[in-house]
């Protein structure tokens, strides 16, 4: 997962792919850690999803203005439309076969 920065670096994703996933963490979050791993293992079955995590305890303000109010939080975007917004639990089963679902619906027509 590409680290991001900006808030330009997010539009950028989520502007230049039919699905994306930003994932926003911390830097003390041992959960965060731990999902993120999971995560990037699910999205190597996915070649053309975009991704990239932001440090929400760096950038507060990012995330404020992605609503994002706790951590780890993930949100998927498909078409530039926030499609699923996962936080606290991750389900990560539930996101794969989301991740698939749409995958097939765009790539694999």
């Amino acid at each position: 997962m590409k680290l991001l920065k900006t808030e330009k670096e997010i539009n950028e994703i989520i502007h230049t792919s039919n699905i994306s996933v930003i994932y926003f963490t911390g830097r003390d979050c041992g959960a965060c850690e731990a999902i993120k791993f999971k995560v990037e293992e699910i999205l190597k079955r996915f070649p053309r999803v975009k991704s990239g995590e932001i440090d929400g305890e760096k950038h507060p303000d990012i995330c404020a203005e992605f609503n994002v109010f706790s951590l780890p939080l993930l949100i998927l975007y498909v078409d530039e439309k926030e499609s699923i917004r996962i936080g606290r639990n991750i389900d990560l089963l539930s996101l794969e076969r989301n991740i698939e679902r749409y995958y097939n619906m765009i790539y694999e027509k």
